[in-house]
């Protein structure tokens, strides 16, 4: 490898610093309140501060009202020990923006001295879809009450809502691995609390009732008004076996014969 000047050196390093899409900062704990001594472009424009507005600064002017207690106190303890500390907390721009901050930081030792090197990933659009995706499972659990069983080898569930493909995933799965923990031969969905858009979810309780039949159980939908019927006709083909009721009374009563 060539030999380079240490000028050189310094100014490669800080140009592949400054093109990273990592804000770094390098904090001196030597001196009073461990300011930052060195930061990147990328720290600048994460931030909204300038250079001379970061450097003698410590970095906690980044938090803000909902910053966690407990991820500033990780921070802390990190420092105080000396150990590599990674931790997600909310930090704040210069006007104000809250963002998710992945936050890194190193002990690092040059020459006898110690300093701190921090590394700041802004994960606010992953963050973003984790907290979409948790809601949409609350959805999805919203839609379905627990499944009971009502008689030895009987179980239902009521569902409500509209139903989608991914709640009828979901469901599928669920009552599938209930039908197989609890040895169900019947498996009553009460859809009298359920809507749907344009497309019928006929051909999903068909799919069930497939699954459950390969499973050696029986599908049987209740809560079928007159309008339900008259909407889930179109799609029924003659020599489809689906069982369908008005009650789960009426259910109950062809299961018991």
């Amino acid at each position: 490898m060539e030999k380079m000047e240490v000028g050189t050196q310094i100014q490669l390093l800080e140009a592949m610093l400054d093109g990273s899409k990592v804000g770094t900062i390098v904090t001196d704990p030597a001196k009073e309140d461990n300011p930052i001594i060195y930061a990147n472009h990328t720290f600048t424009e994460m931030t909204g501060y300038a250079k001379e507005e970061l450097l003698g600064q410590n970095c906690r002017f980044l938090q803000g009202p909902k910053t966690a207690p407990d991820a500033i106190d990780q921070i802390r303890q990190g420092i105080k020990n000396q150990e590599k500390t990674t931790v997600i907390l909310r930090n704040y721009r210069k006007d104000g923006t809250p963002f998710w901050n992945r936050l890194a930081i190193a002990p690092v030792t040059v020459e006898e001295k110690l300093y701190f090197i921090g590394t700041q990933t802004d994960i606010t659009v992953e963050k973003m879809q984790q907290e979409a995706l948790s809601e949409n499972e609350s959805e999805i659990e919203k839609l379905m009450l627990p499944i009971l069983s009502i008689q030895p080898n009987v179980a239902t569930v009521a569902l409500v809502g509209t139903m989608s493909l991914q709640r009828f995933e979901a469901l599928k799965v669920k009552l599938c691995e209930y039908v197989s923990e609890h040895r169900i031969e019947h498996a009553l969905l009460d859809i009298t609390g359920l809507t749907w858009n344009e497309e019928s979810p006929l051909h999903w309780f068909t799919q069930i009732c497939e699954a459950l039949r390969i499973m050696g159980s029986h599908l049987y939908i209740t809560g079928v008004t007159p309008q339900a019927a008259t909407e889930l006709v179109r799609d029924l083909d003659r020599d489809n076996m689906l069982k369908t009721y008005s009650s789960i009374e009426k259910a109950l009563a062809d299961i018991n014969e």
